[in-house]
């Protein structure tokens, strides 16, 4: 079984210095944000306004799309523009599909951007089986495809980000490895591999998902993967994560706990949203995440656990018709006193609990008692017969949480829960999502007085982790260039009408180039596929083709209900 280190304490991770432009990336210099137009290449005025959002909010590092030479041909234009208006930032060229385009931007961008997948590889009617010989035969096409672009980088000292999709994975990758971390960083350092043959090490790889869990697994399996060699920068980022609470605290899900854990040199928060709002909040989630470091250093003492996404199985605890830890699902306890606000989901809690007055007791129903403890205590409350379990209270929970499952052997005793304080900031929202991420808990208590943003952030956690399903989930890209609707007003009209839908996934997509691979895992899928034309999805097969963007969100709607799925509020 594959294993992953957990750091027991925060140590920044030091990767190969990149520089791009006037910034460097990479090594010890700083964490740069990063966010991507929605605007079209070839609207030159609308770049321009985006760009000038962006660069108030102190974004510099800009991603534009080149789907053909149409957008390419705009680039001198804007860059002529952004020279009168005195704005100095860095642009990168989102590529896919066309190698020649990838080499006639290095002229025109400080770097590229390539997505391995759909660069150079088999065509995609493949027999479905790989052996040895086929796939190095692959590799082979694609050292001689990556040639004149490593030439032309070199030539023009671009930098080139190795962008791997876990929705747009290669064929070859696919067959060999199936829709995997591991595939998603088998295609990287391939890709990374091949070009440094050629002389070109100037590279930056980002491993992106919707999942958040899997965008942890990937960089952290990356990390391992480099353990002997220099290693390349890393560009963090959960793809397609929507908007509001919910994309927020996807993407602090899958890109904070690797913050916390010193991987990452640059990052780009996908918002279904303006695109200055995704430096906004990225603004607010860094500071908050590296404030709190238990210790610094060279050296990186680490815990190993399971590659897989599994609970750390505690022993049993039953009151009433609840249990409590040995495998059972994630628990949510609430005051007795019916004090946790409306938030608009429905919120079933699972127990309630109530406290003594001190404040060190917890008491659910007439049989469980639990010791509100600190980590220390742990050892001691666990083994002790007069309590069911322990909450923690710390604020920073997940080192220590960590060093305890480690002297422990990953062996827990009795159940390990947290009570959530009354106002939870992104440093404890992002240890919380490292410790649901890795299963070091069993149950939470919601405290008796929490505002309902910050509520909803909690729950939203739950789901981002995985843990526990309360709300239908959206995987809604952020809109660019290729975008062929407007996505943002449709994500808010999809989520009116189906958020009742508990449990329900749905890929809201801008266009077909990573749209039905990044939500291969939606119910159900609304994606642009021309001009004002929606196509629809169910599971992975398109069902409806071409339909007008004026109806396509009723025809969704009927989709759904036809499928089954759909519950009167």
């Amino acid at each position: 079984m594959d294993l992953l280190s957990y750091p027991l304490s925060y140590c920044r991770i030091k990767t190969r210095e990149v520089r791009i432009g006037d910034l460097t990336i990479g090594g010890n210099h700083p964490i740069y944000v990063q966010s991507m137009l929605t605007s079209s290449t070839q609207d030159v005025p609308s770049c321009l306004e985006e760009i000038k959002s962006l660069f108030q909010v102190g974004c510099r590092l800009i991603r534009l799309t080149v789907p053909s030479k149409k957008d390419l041909d705009a680039v001198p234009e804007l860059r002529r523009v952004l020279k009168e208006e005195g704005l100095d930032v860095l642009l990168v060229a989102d590529i896919h599909f066309s190698p020649s385009l990838a080499v006639e931007a290095c002229e025109l961008f400080e770097k590229v951007r390539i997505n391995p997948g759909n660069f150079s590889d088999r065509p995609k009617n493949s027999s479905g089986t790989i052996d040895e010989k086929e796939f190095e035969e692959g590799t082979a096409r694609l050292r001689e495809a990556i040639r004149p672009l490593a030439a032309a980088l070199i030539k023009n000292q671009r930098v080139l980000r190795i962008g791997v999709n876990q929705g747009s994975l290669s064929t070859r990758m696919m067959e060999r490895y199936g829709d995997s971390p591991i595939g998603m960083v088998q295609s990287a350092l391939e890709m990374a591999e091949l070009f440094e043959e050629q002389g070109f090490d100037q590279l930056v790889i980002s491993l992106k998902s919707s999942n958040p869990i899997t965008v942890q697994k990937a960089y952290r399996l990356l990390v391992d993967s480099q353990k002997h060699r220099e290693v390349i920068p890393m560009h963090l980022g959960v793809t397609e994560a929507g908007d509001g609470i919910m994309g927020r605290i996807k993407s602090l899900a899958g890109i904070g706990p690797l913050l916390m854990d010193g991987i990452g040199d640059t990052i780009r928060v996908s918002l279904t949203e303006e695109s200055a709002n995704e430096i906004i909040f990225a603004n607010q989630l860094l500071p908050s995440i590296l404030q709190k470091k238990e210790a610094t250093g060279s050296t990186r003492k680490a815990w190993q656990r399971p590659f897989t996404h599994q609970r750390i199985q505690s022993e049993p605890v039953n009151f009433g018709t609840t249990r409590l830890g040995g495998g059972s699902p994630f628990k949510i306890g609430e005051p007795d006193n019916g004090s946790v606000p409306k938030t608009g989901l429905e919120l079933e809690s699972d127990f309630e609990y109530r406290e003594n007055q001190q404040g060190k007791e917890v008491f659910l129903g007439s049989s469980a008692l639990l010791k509100v403890s600190t980590l220390h205590e742990l050892n001691s409350v666990t083994r002790s017969p007069k309590y069911s379990a322990s909450v923690l209270t710390t604020e920073n929970p997940i080192y220590l949480l960590r060093s305890y499952y480690k002297d422990n052997n990953s062996r827990a005793g009795k159940p390990v829960g947290y009570r959530v304080p009354s106002k939870p900031d992104y440093n404890l929202l992002t240890q919380l999502a490292a410790a649901l991420s890795e299963g070091l808990l069993d149950f939470f208590l919601l405290p008796d007085r929490i505002e309902a943003n910050d509520l909803l952030g909690v729950l939203y956690l739950l789901q981002a982790t995985r843990m526990k399903i309360l709300v239908a989930d959206y995987i809604a890209c952020p809109s660019c260039g290729r975008t062929l609707f407007d996505i943002q007003s449709t994500t808010a009209r999809i989520k009116e009408k189906t958020s009742h839908l508990k449990g329900i996934k749905i890929g809201i997509m801008g266009c077909v180039v990573n749209g039905p691979g990044e939500m291969a895992d939606a119910d159900f899928g609304y994606v642009g596929s021309g001009t004002g034309k929606i196509d629809l999805y169910f599971g992975q097969d398109r069902v409806r083709r071409g339909i007008s963007e004026d109806e396509a969100v009723d025809k969704l709607i009927e989709l759904i209900k036809e499928k089954g799925y759909w519950k009167d509020r």
